[in-house]
């Protein structure tokens, strides 16, 4: 039996339709990841994290970073204080403690762009609580060394989170520790910075590098293969983009 022209075309559509329908599906559904029961995982804004939702705190935050990246961040200028934060009522909670906002990927690894730079200011995702002096010491000095080697070798990619909680005076669940790996074609490193006591200074940053297996046993996951990295290379298209914004007279980069 023949079928009619325009019901063989609508069957193809209508098959077409479905499949595309169960590949996007299939695209867009993220598993949950294997580190806690109330974790999730998300991959917009420029970077890929893992996050609790029961105490609000970044588990596991991965980003490829290129000197591209760093040098775009430079030349675009995108106004941080601009940036809300999000969800706003975890913001008041914040204002209501001592604790400073600690940032797992920082700004300037992520306004190369407005879109991750937004996906910078949620508070679940990429933020937990420090202590000002960490703030300005230990993480900051970790961040400083990831943009030096990133600068250095062209790219590199970066592991990065928190780990364990209390709750503070305000019943707000402040982690114990904040973790880093940052992985160059040469070598690692890797450190482990103790939301408190007395090594949260800038200058203490030597004092908090550790064996990549203690980071796992101290984790109870292994970072590198829970979020697998990408390749060691510059991004293309934000080459084109910078040579356009960038020109060098021999048309080098």
């Amino acid at each position: 039996m023949f079928l009619n022209p325009l019901l063989k075309i609508k069957k193809l559509f209508v098959t077409f339709s479905l499949c595309l329908l169960t590949a996007i599906a299939k695209a867009q559904t993220i598993p949950r990841p294997n580190v806690c029961l109330s974790c999730v995982q998300d991959t917009s804004g420029g970077y890929t994290s893992i996050d609790d939702t029961l105490t609000n705190n970044p588990v596991c935050n991965y980003e490829l970073l290129t000197n591209a990246h760093l040098i775009l961040t430079h030349l675009l200028k995108i106004d941080r204080d601009g940036i809300k934060f999000f969800p706003h009522f975890m913001d008041v909670e914040y204002k209501k403690t001592s604790y400073s906002r600690g940032h797992v990927v920082p700004f300037e690894d992520l306004a190369w762009r407005n879109q991750s730079a937004i996906a910078f200011m949620n508070l679940r995702r990429n933020l937990a609580k420090e202590q000002k002096n960490q703030n300005i010491g230990t993480e900051f000095a970790s961040e400083q060394k990831g943009r030096a080697l990133a600068l250095q070798y062209g790219s590199e990619q970066i592991w990065a989170g928190t780990t364990g909680s209390f709750k503070t005076a305000n019943s707000i669940y402040a982690p114990l520790a904040y973790w880093k790996v940052i992985r160059t074609p040469d070598d690692d490193y890797i450190y482990w910075m103790p939301t408190h006591g007395s090594c949260i200074g800038f200058d203490d940053l030597n004092s908090c590098v550790i064996p990549y297996a203690v980071l796992i046993s101290r984790l109870g996951f292994d970072a590198l293969t829970t979020i697998k990295g990408g390749k060691l290379k510059w991004n293309c298209l934000l080459k084109e983009k910078l040579k356009q914004a960038f020109p060098l007279q021999d048309g080098s980069l």
